[in-house]
C-alpha cells in the first residue's frame, strides 16, 4: 500500500507526465517524416509537378516543436510554484501548532503558580520561588512574541536599529547572568572565555534577541549536566563570539537549513522539544544588519553544535587585548 502511495506521489506524477509528452512528441515527430517520405515518393513517381516547396513543412514542424517546449517549460514552472508553496504551507501549519504549545506552556505554569498562591498559604520564600519562576515565564512568552514580531519585520524589510558603542564584554555577561537559575536549573557547567574586550557598534535590543535564541537552543537541545562554552575572541578586523553546547547536534545536511524560517529538525529525539523555527532565521537577518555572518558546525549527530557569530570591529576603537 505504501508503495502504491509512493508511486502516486506529485514529483513522480510529473516526472511521468513529462516522459509521456516527450515519447509523444517523438512519435508524431517519427510519424510524421516517415509519412511524408512516402507521400513525397508517392507524388514524384505519380506526378511529380503536385510536389510542392517542402520548406515550410520543416517550420511547421519546428515551430510545433518549439511551442511543445513551451509547454513543457510552463508545467515545470507551475510545477515548483507549487511544491514551493506546498512546503510554505506545511511550515506555517507546523510553526501554529509550535507556536500555540510554546503559548500554552507557560501560561498553564502561570496560572498554577498563582492559584497556589491564591488558595494556599505560602511561606515567604516559596512566593519568592514562585515570582522568580512567573518572571522566567514571562520573559520565555516576551521572547517568543518577539521573534514572531522580528520575523514579520524581516520579510517587509522594515528592521529599525539603533547602534551604539557597547562593550561586548559586559553585554554578553549580563545576558548570561540572566540566565545563571536555568544553567543552576539544568545543571549546566557553564564557561565565559574572554581572550579581548572589544567595542562593537550593536543594536543592543536586537542583539539580545540574537544571544536569546543561542542559549534558549542550548538549554533545550542539551540534556542536564551538559558542559556550554562562549567564547569571545578577536583580531584586527573582526570580533568572534562563539557558543559551543553538547545538544543533539546536526548532521551536514541539517546545517544547510536550519537558518530557514520555519524549519525544525525532524528527528526522534528532537519532536518534544518546543521551538516555533524562528529564533536562528531572526538571528541571521539582525547579524547580517550589523554587517556580520554567522554560522553553524556540527562533527554529527549526538556531538553538539557551534556558533559562530563574527561582527567588524568599531573602527574608531580597536579591540583592547586583555592583558
Amino acid at each position: 500500500m505504501n508503495r502504491l502511495r509512493a508511486l502516486f506521489h506529485p514529483i513522480f506524477v510529473f516526472v511521468g507526465v513529462q516522459i509521456a509528452w516527450i515519447i509523444l512528441m517523438g512519435i508524431w515527430i517519427y510519424w510524421y517524416v516517415r509519412n511524408s517520405q512516402k507521400v513525397m515518393e508517392f507524388a514524384e513517381k505519380l506526378k511529380p509537378e503536385l510536389l510542392m516547396d517542402t520548406n515550410w513543412d520543416w517550420v511547421i514542424l519546428a515551430e510545433g516543436c518549439f511551442l511543445m517546449l513551451i509547454i513543457l517549460a510552463g508545467v515545470y514552472v507551475i510545477f515548483v510554484y507549487w511544491t514551493k508553496q506546498t512546503r510554505l504551507n506545511r511550515l506555517h501549519s507546523n510553526f501554529v501548532s509550535s507556536v500555540s504549545h510554546e503559548l500554552k506552556s507557560p501560561l498553564a505554569s502561570l496560572q498554577l503558580y498563582l492559584e497556589t498562591m491564591k488558595y494556599r498559604k505560602v511561606t515567604e520564600q516559596d512566593a519568592r520561588e514562585f515570582v522568580e519562576m512567573m518572571l522566567a515565564d514571562t520573559e520565555r512568552l516576551s521572547g517568543l512574541i518577539d521573534n514572531i514580531l522580528q520575523s514579520s519585520r524581516t520579510d517587509a524589510k522594515s528592521m529599525q536599529f539603533q547602534f551604539e558603542p557597547i562593550s561586548i564584554h559586559e553585554f554578553l555577561s549580563d545576558v548570561l547572568n540572566r540566565y545563571q537559575r536555568q544553567f543552576d536549573d539544568r545543571h549546566f557547567k557553564v564557561s565565559f572565555q574572554v581572550d579581548s574586550t572589544p567595542t562593537l557598534q550593536l543594536d543592543k535590543r536586537a542583539m539580545r534577541m540574537v544571544f536569546n535564541n543561542l542559549i534558549g537552543n542550548a538549554l533545550r537541545y542539551s540534556s542536564t549536566n551538559s558542559s556550554f562554552t562562549v567564547r569571545l575572541f578577536s583580531d584586527k578586523k573582526f570580533c568572534y563570539i562563539e557558543f559551543t553546547d553538547e545538544g543533539v547536534g546536526l548532521s551536514k545536511k541539517e546545517i544547510n537549513k536550519i537558518f530557514k524560517k520555519f524549519y525544525r529538525v525532524q528527528e526522534k529525539d528532537t519532536q518534544n522539544i518546543e521551538g516555533a523555527g524562528l529564533g536562528l532565521f531572526i538571528s541571521r537577518e539582525i547579524v547580517k544588519k550589523h554587517k556580520g555572518k554567522i554560522n553553524a558546525f556540527s562533527e554529527g549527530r549526538g556531538k553538539g553544535v557551534t556558533f559562530t557569530i563574527t561582527l567588524p570591529l568599531t573602527p574608531e576603537k580597536k579591540d583592547k587585548a586583555k592583558p
